[in-house]
């Protein structure tokens, strides 16, 4: 049974800047490596020994990302399924929706595969294995999402609670959880039931057809009818703007996963996953970045990204956030990287469009 693997890449990373911009997204931005957070997701979900039968990658993003999706794609030697442009944000339930369409009109017998095009896992050969062997609770009717083995009590991620199990480390889905408090966090941890929330998705496209018809069927009839109209050059399909403008601006979690009999989380996985998400998650991956190693003296817990041969010096401080890119700098404490959208908010009042 072929894998359609539907990558996500439309969005926009703001708690990243300055690195991470509008015009230029942080999972198209070689944070951690020569490659960007795209192109490591993409080569993870090529055909390989270890891996599935894979089908040539979906791309789901932007309209405004064509050109860094193509130029980044060629780089790599890759070539695509399909790239499925948005005309417009409207959050993963939409997309997830398209994706169902797009695949089931392919192969109805396919599954799909969507996932984020932003996150970082450092043993691909373990998430291959653990998507092997999802393969047949997929098949047999589930909406398999994956479970990471949480090593902290973290409170920027949602979390998943298993319930009975139905195969190898594979069970039922008891509660999906949003962003915890500290305290809750650490609970999470301690109760050994919970995983990690990786938002990556596993399922037979006929049957996301089916639960969305049943718990989102507008969304459902946005996307089948945009990708209808949808203009195509090409392996481009630009979807019909007036249509999938109204569809909801909804997570796939709310619009589906929270009502489903269907779900099933496989895990926990030990892939050195990491959402990227923040600062001190890059912090955690890799304590400085850029051309010019920075000099620390007496510094602790900082995280240091600079580029265009910058050089960064920072002396007696400590649980710092300094980034530099194109004449912008951000200074901030480790504890407010949730909060870097007030920075975007001021720049945007202040009319400084050339900055985020």
């Amino acid at each position: 049974m072929k894998i359609y693997p539907v990558i996500m890449c439309g969005g926009s990373g703001t708690r990243l800047w300055p690195v991470s911009t509008s015009r230029h997204p942080k999972q198209f931005v070689p944070l951690l490596s020569e490659e960007s957070l795209f192109q490591q997701t993409i080569r993870r979900m090529l055909p390989a020994d270890d891996a599935p039968e894979f089908a040539p990658p979906t791309i789901v993003s932007n309209a405004r990302y064509l050109d860094l999706i193509e130029a980044q794609l060629a780089n790599i030697g890759v070539s695509p399924l399909a790239i499925l442009l948005e005309p417009c944000a409207r959050n993963t339930g939409a997309v997830a929706a398209v994706a169902a369409e797009f695949i089931d009109k392919i192969d109805p017998d396919g599954l799909v595969i969507l996932l984020p095009s932003d996150h970082f896992i450092g043993q691909p050969a373990a998430f291959r294995k653990a998507v092997t062997g999802a393969t047949a609770v997929a098949a047999a009717g589930h909406i398999v999402t994956f479970g990471v083995s949480p090593d902290r009590p973290e409170t920027g991620f949602g979390y998943i609670k298993a319930g009975k199990r139905i195969a190898d480390d594979t069970h039922t889905v008891d509660a999906f959880r949003e962003k915890p408090n500290r305290e809750t966090a650490m609970s999470y941890l301690e109760d050994g039931a919970y995983t990690w929330n990786a938002g990556i998705f596993l399922f037979p496209a006929r049957l996301m057809r089916e639960e969305l018809k049943q718990h989102a069927p507008d969304l459902l009839e946005t996307a089948t009818e945009a990708l209808r109209l949808a203009d195509i050059t090409g392996v481009v399909h630009r979807i019909d703007e007036a249509t999938f403008s109204t569809a909801r601006s909804i997570s796939f979690d709310y619009a589906v996963m929270e009502h489903t009999q269907a779900a099933a989380v496989v895990g926990p996985l030990s892939c050195a996953w990491n959402d990227v998400g923040t600062w001190p998650a890059v912090g955690h991956l890799q304590a400085s970045s850029g051309p010019v190693p920075p000099v620390l003296i007496d510094a602790e817990n900082c995280t240091v990204h600079s580029d265009d041969g910058v050089l960064v010096a920072a002396l007696g401080v400590e649980d710092l956030v300094i980034a530099v890119r194109d004449g912008s700098v951000l200074v901030m404490s480790q504890s407010r990287a949730q909060d870097v959208k007030l920075v975007i908010d001021a720049l945007k009042a202040r009319g400084l469009t050339d900055r985020y």
